[in-house]
């Protein structure tokens, strides 16, 4: 039998996609503990010196970067709730998880699942009360709805049913959970469990010994699943894909170059020592390779010296570490570039409102999450929502037609190498698609600092032309 916290088979089919985007969020050490299955090991490549380069890798955090950029912007200025909202439900609107959070920091965690998986879920929860309380007492007591962000990685399995007329509803959920409980005298452990929910009930099962068992169940009056689920790119009901795959798995590429290129970096900065000529004598009597050293030898022939690497191949592996950093910016800038309907170019010209960008879109779909969770919460308190009630977040960032147009061409240009990575990010800050408070030459300085080592040093090494120092005896 299966137990209640085996996955469902749509859970794992985006599970599988989800790892990777984990393992680049979790940086570098994340990274190299993914070990194999994230840097292959190379044929005949022996143990350790396969752990050495894996130690030696690090993370040029390209997705984390961009995820952050993206969630950041609608939060720039606080989420705000217009209308004419009813007075049970202003503490919710004030504290939604119970937690100290406003609004605007539940809605930007929110999104922040939703853009990284694709969907992100709302349980709007009601606290377990005694029986025989009236809505005073509840009242009396700070008894409310509070909204629970669930993870989409603890939203392991659910179930649902086609109504009358074509929506699929919830039926069953399963959300995992983690509790902190006391182990010793001061330590702590963390505990695992599951909890189901139905349509007018609940269950809470833990793992006990080798048994998942149910430590505790009730009924709820709310007539359904309190769940909200925010989707970015729906796959089916339930299930979505992550928009930034694509550009994970070019972080993913970027990560097994740089590893590439430091590890020839090593050997390239370590002459080969070579000698011929010279007897197994000679070289049993301890010879001393260093400043201030003769080295002889009875043979007139003998040679000794050092070969040194021409340093194409770094060069090659510079320029795709470039080229992949390249297109991981641009792919970033995607969603904030604005798309347009079937107008004709004319009236896109005239009408530039109409246009939309992707990440406008989801944040749409943000606001009409938070404010279907609202309702969910009235619908617990016996309160209507009135239909001029809204939550807004801000997104009148999107880019304009001629910014647009000129983005793109700054990019093909940076893609081209055509201009640098300063002119890129200055034109691009000109056009608002940075803050005005963005340090061009900072930031520029702390990508050089994740990227490959300092390009003075490789383009010093670059322009010497391969050698061969011989020292004759």
């Amino acid at each position: 039998m299966n137990n209640v916290n085996e996955p469902s088979s749509s859970y794992k089919a985006m599970a599988e996609k989800w790892g990777l985007l984990h393992d680049l969020l979790g940086g570098t050490s994340a990274m190299r503990a993914a070990g194999k299955s994230r840097l292959p090991i190379e044929t005949r490549e022996e143990e350790q010196a396969y752990e050495n380069r894996l130690q030696r890798s690090y993370l040029y955090g390209a997705l984390a970067d961009t995820i952050d950029k993206i969630v950041s912007k609608p939060f720039s200025r606080p989420a705000i709730v217009r209308g004419n909202v009813p007075d049970a439900l202003k503490e919710v609107v004030e504290d939604p998880a119970m937690k100290g959070l406003d609004l605007t920091q539940f809605a930007r965690e929110l999104f922040a699942d939703a853009v990284t998986h694709g969907v992100a879920h709302v349980l709007v929860d009601f606290p377990s009360v005694a029986g025989g309380l009236s809505m005073a007492d509840e009242k009396a007591e700070g008894v409310r709805p509070y909204f629970v962000r669930v993870s989409p990685p603890d939203m392991i399995g659910w179930r649902s049913s086609r109504q009358a007329g074509g929506r699929e509803r919830l039926t069953e959920v399963r959300l995992r959970e983690y509790r902190t409980e006391s182990d010793g005298g001061w330590g702590d452990t963390q505990v695992e469990r599951v909890r189901v929910l139905r349509e007018d009930e609940w269950q809470l099962w833990q793992k006990i010994g080798e048994e998942w068992l149910m430590v505790d169940e009730g009924t709820h009056t709310y007539g359904g699943i309190p769940i909200v689920s925010l989707y970015l790119d729906p796959t089916g009901f339930m299930t979505a894909d992550p928009p930034f795959e694509d550009l994970a798995w070019l972080n993913l590429a970027h990560w097994q170059s740089l590893s590439d290129q430091r590890n020839i970096l090593r050997f390239a900065r370590m002459p080969l020592l070579y000698q011929f000529g010279i007897s197994e004598e000679e070289i049993e009597s301890e010879i001393t390779i260093g400043p201030s050293q003769l080295i002889r030898s009875i043979n007139p022939d003998a040679k000794m010296g050092y070969v040194e690497h021409g340093g194409r191949a770094i060069e090659s592996g510079d320029k795709d570490l470039r080229n992949l950093e390249a297109q991981m910016e641009v792919m970033g800038l995607q969603p904030l570039i604005s798309k347009t309907g079937g107008a004709t170019a004319t009236g896109r010209a005239l009408d530039e409102s109409r246009t939309h960008s992707n990440i406008q879109a989801w944040i749409r779909a943000l606001e009409d999450t938070l404010g279907e969770a609202l309702a969910v919460a009235g619908r617990w308190m016996g309160v209507e929502l009135p239909d001029d009630v809204a939550v807004d977040v801000f997104s009148d960032f999107g880019l304009t037609m001629k910014a647009e147009q000129d983005i793109r061409a700054l990019v093909d240009m940076r893609k081209s190498n055509l201009i640098t990575h300063k002119t890129f990010l200055e034109e691009v800050k000109r056009r608002g698609l940075l803050s005005d408070t963005v340090d061009v030459d900072i930031e520029i300085e702390m990508v050089d600092e994740e990227a490959t080592a300092q390009a003075g040093a490789l383009e010093t090494f670059l322009s010497d032309e391969p050698t061969e120092n011989e020292d004759d005896e």
